[in-house]
């Protein structure tokens, strides 16, 4: 869970460097061993960016309480 603002960007930079992770993956293994790496990652991102996307449909007063 996202409280902090600080929090919401290092997910942010996780994805990012997730998603750059996958990106060389396609490219350097086979379809099958794509799949099997990728796999617990995609889910990963995806807990990740609905965290991500919880802290932003919260009202700032309730992120700012959260905060301080």
């Amino acid at each position: 869970m996202i409280d902090t603002l600080e929090q919401f960007e290092r997910a942010e930079e996780a994805i990012a460097k997730m998603k750059r992770f996958l990106l060389v993956a396609r490219r350097t293994h086979t379809p099958e061993a794509y799949v099997a790496l990728a796999a617990p990652i995609l889910r990963e991102l995806q807990e990740r960016e609905r965290d991500i996307l919880s802290y932003l449909s919260r009202s700032p007063e309730v992120a700012t309480s959260l905060e301080g």
